[in-house]
């Protein structure tokens, strides 16, 4: 159709293209695909068009090259441009992508709807600036105020239509439009202006960080981003996303803002449970005191996805005893105790009926009917409801035996309202709850059982007990549920004929005695059609063997991970030859003329990525000689603290804004250590730009020298992002990264702390990583001090400490 408007898409994926037409193909207009930046300057030379949605990271000219090239044509300049991101999400890359003249930057995955209705925007913008242009050249001067009129008319007609809080702003900041969405959502009526509803919904702990940001935005004339909770006309919070970009006159200044506040609330509240999960279930696995870890999961809770948090356990009598109950006031918490005893809970509502019919229950909106039904004086039913109750969840925790329990949750004074997704949340909750329960009572169970604790406690998970006869006598449940084979299938039967194949692999295995540990032997059975791969170990007892093994199936199938992992090293390669090529290839085209700073930049990039080039193909050579044990050590005697500080001083020359980096004061007269001069500055170089490459956030990286008995301990503390418990031994492993999938822009080998344990080693120090007190981590390296000079030794030492 000739009135369709041209919609460029640019990414080097067809996957991405194919799904933002399907994004975009309800909106009927004409989409152009390009694969490249330079296919996206070619369709430029010949078509018109009214929007650009553009992928930043592509080979050759990426996202920011090509809209800089765009922007200086002037017949492209206008066009509006959105960048689109699933990994440049640092603040960096944000500004350098409105540095560039975008209009937004979206990150991936982003919500299809919002996407449609900016570029529905920008398309309605554009047709409308095509048609003022048009009818520019027809009309006179006294149909402009009429033109312009009915125009803003149909802006404000489709503002209203949107489903985001459309509004605009004087060049100072004050409200002089608000669309009907923000009428609707607030529950007000439209009326005069004075020029801050927004500050009046805006919840109270946003409201600080968000005038900060209004005055630095209304100072710079950036665009104005960032996420707050307004309050609509029930009380409720919810998370809006806000964006303001500045439309300027034609002398350059800002005439007036246009913004929008799009709902996020879902996604946001997603978020916050799934993190609250992972917190949740580490909790819950800390300890096996379960009804401590009950106790901390209920105040986690509060006030992150509820307002209160109980938690309800059935004694040994069957009774309903409260465990945990939570919330932000403590006298608040004390009158909803004296509460419960004095009333207990009906059979038929709350914990007791959700634990009686093992069904979760949820109450949208608690009326006062509801809370009449509590049968409780008048008194307390008047302070029940100044408490504001306004919405809950029950979940029951359910074991595979019983239900052992109830978690409960409610809304009040934050006017949160629980629905079918917060529910499904809540029971995922439950079953690790119950999970963490049964797991606990099972360890129980078994340490009251004597001989099997023994056995349990030294092995492991999976038990099976052999008698003399070659008969199965014990199966435990953790066998069953790694190998699929339950329990009556195999005792009593021969082992030959329950497990083929496990007498034999058992055979030659030595047993454990009084004195020598059970050593375990990995081997791979097939059972039940599957191939496991056990970890088991052996005890000879009085009337058999007594076998213990563990599932490595899981960690055989990490190993092959790690070994895709090289996969890695080769696209840690690809990526710098990729842009010295599209740099080189730029520079060579005779079509192009170049102006100096964007060659001196392409040149800029081609000497950094070669550099890192070469920091790569270092690391593998070194780890190769390293897995070789090829590496030559000359051990000397070398001064720390000069070392140190060459670390220190090369680390500052190219710290990121917001790190760092310091040297502690050291003390005075530390000996000389034994160990490879150059080797042992590679060791503490590649802690240090490590501990500066996790403090994505800033922070401050700091070098300490500590002399102890023996040895001298350097510590490298950092305030970044710290590493989970579970990851403090594997990040010295070959090919590990603590952030594979570059969720905070960090890449990587995974060869420098491997590189540097076997450089340690090698030395006869060691190197470990520690949580910091505050936030971050603290590697250690200790380096065994030099054995005394001999005079002569020292005299050379002091003529050269003189030069």
């Amino acid at each position: 159709m000739a009135d369709r408007a041209n919609v460029l898409l640019v990414d080097d994926r067809d996957e991405n293209l194919v799904a933002l037409e399907a994004i975009l193909e309800p909106l009927g207009e004409n989409l152009i695909r390009a694969h490249s930046g330079e296919e996206a300057l070619r369709h430029l030379l010949v078509d018109d068009v009214a929007v650009i949605l553009l992928d930043v990271q592509m080979p050759g000219l990426d996202g920011f090259e090509t809209a800089a090239l765009i922007k200086q044509r002037e017949r492209t300049r206008s066009i509006p441009i959105i960048f689109l991101t699933a990994i440049s999400k640092e603040d960096v890359h944000v500004f350098r992508g409105y540095s560039a003249g975008a209009v937004d930057y979206m990150f991936k995955p982003f919500n299809p709807d919002v996407l449609r209705s900016k570029v529905a925007v920008f398309v309605d913008l554009y047709r409308k600036t095509k048609q003022l242009a048009e009818q520019a050249a027809l009309l006179r001067e006294r149909d402009l105020a009429e033109l312009r009129r009915a125009s803003e008319e149909r802006y404000r007609a489709l503002a209203d239509a949107m489903p985001q809080i459309v509004w605009t702003a004087d060049a100072g900041g004050r409200t002089t439009y608000l669309n009907r969405r923000w009428y609707d959502y607030a529950g007000s009526e439209p009326g005069p202006f004075d020029g801050d509803e927004w500050i009046r919904i805006l919840h109270p702990d946003d409201l600080q960080r968000t005038l900060d940001r209004r005055k630095e935005t209304l100072a710079s004339g950036d665009v104005f981003e960032m996420e707050y909770r307004f309050r609509n006309r029930d009380g409720a919070y919810r998370w809006h996303l806000g964006r303001a970009v500045p439309l300027r006159d034609a002398d350059g200044e800002i005439d007036f803002w246009v913004g929008t506040a799009t709902d996020i609330d879902r996604q946001k509240r997603t978020e916050e449970a799934q993190d609250f999960l992972l917190r949740a279930g580490a909790e819950l696995a800390s300890s096996l005191d379960y009804r401590a870890t009950l106790q901390a999961v209920a105040h986690l809770a509060v006030p992150e996805i509820a307002d209160w948090c109980a938690v309800d356990l059935v004694g040994d009598d069957g009774s309903l005893q409260s465990l945990a109950l939570s919330h932000a006031d403590p006298a608040k918490v004390t009158f909803a105790r004296e509460l419960r005893e004095r009333y207990p809970a009906a059979d038929d509502t709350g914990a007791p009926h959700v634990v009686r019919t093992g069904a979760s229950e949820l109450v949208t909106e608690i009326a006062d009917e509801l809370l009449e039904a509590a049968a409780v004086d008048a008194l307390h039913l008047d302070l029940l409801r100044e408490l504001g109750l306004r919405s809950y969840m029950c979940i029951p925790l359910v074991t595979r035996d019983s239900v052992v329990g109830a978690i409960t949750f409610v809304g009040a004074e934050s006017g949160r309202r629980f629905d079918e997704t917060d529910l499904r949340f809540a029971e995922e909750l439950g079953r690790r709850a119950a999970s963490a329960i049964e797991n606990a009572r099972l360890y129980r169970e078994v340490e009251e059982r004597a001989q099997a604790a023994r056995v349990l406690a030294s092995i492991g998970d999976g038990v099976v007990l052999v008698d003399s006869q070659g008969v199965i006598r014990l199966w435990n449940r953790a066998a069953e549920s790694i190998t699929g084979v339950r329990r009556s299938a195999v005792v009593g039967r021969s082992v030959a004929d329950a497990l083929p194949g496990f007498e034999q692999q058992t055979a030659r295995m030595p047993l454990a005695t009084s004195g020598s540990p059970a050593t375990p032997e990995t081997v791979s059975l097939e059972i039940g059609g599957r191939e496991l791969w056990l970890s088991i170990s052996g005890v000879g007892i009085e009337d058999g063997v007594a076998y213990a093994f563990r599932d490595l199936t899981d960690e055989r199938a990490l190993e092959e991970m790690r070994q895709d992992l090289v996969a890695t090293v080769s696209h840690e390669l690809r990526t710098p030859l990729a842009a010295i090529y599209g740099s080189a290839i730029t520079l060579r085209r005779p079509d192009l003329e170049l102006e100096e700073p964007l060659q001196d930049k392409l040149l800029e990039v081609i000497f950094e990525e070669s550099s890192r080039l070469a920091d790569i193909v270092n690391d593998l050579l070194l780890a190769s000689q390293l897995d070789a044990d090829r590496l030559e050590v000359h051990i000397e005697r070398c001064d720390a603290v000069e070392l140190a500080r060459r670390v220190v001083d090369a680390a500052r020359t190219h710290l990121p804004e917001g790190v760092t980096v310091e040297l502690a004061q050291p003390p005075e007269g530390i000996p000389a250590v034994a160990a490879d001069a150059g080797q042992l500055r590679q060791v503490l170089a590649n802690v240090v730009e490590n501990a500066v490459k996790y403090s994505p956030d800033g922070g401050e990286v700091t070098l300490l020298l500590e002399p102890l008995d023996g040895y001298l301990r350097f510590a490298v503390a950092d305030q970044g992002l710290g590493i989970p418990p579970g990851e403090r031994r594997r990040v010295f492993e070959k090919f590990y990264r603590l952030d594979p999938d570059m969720t905070r822009g960090i890449g990587g080998t995974g060869l420098g702390l491997y590189i540097c344990r076997e450089l340690v080693r090698r030395v006869s120090g060691r190197i470990w990583v520690e949580p910091n007190d505050e936030r971050g981590s603290i590697f250690y390296v200790e380096i065994p001090f030099a054995a005394p000079a001999a005079a002569g030794e020292k005299a050379r030492e002091a003529a050269a400490a003189q030069v």
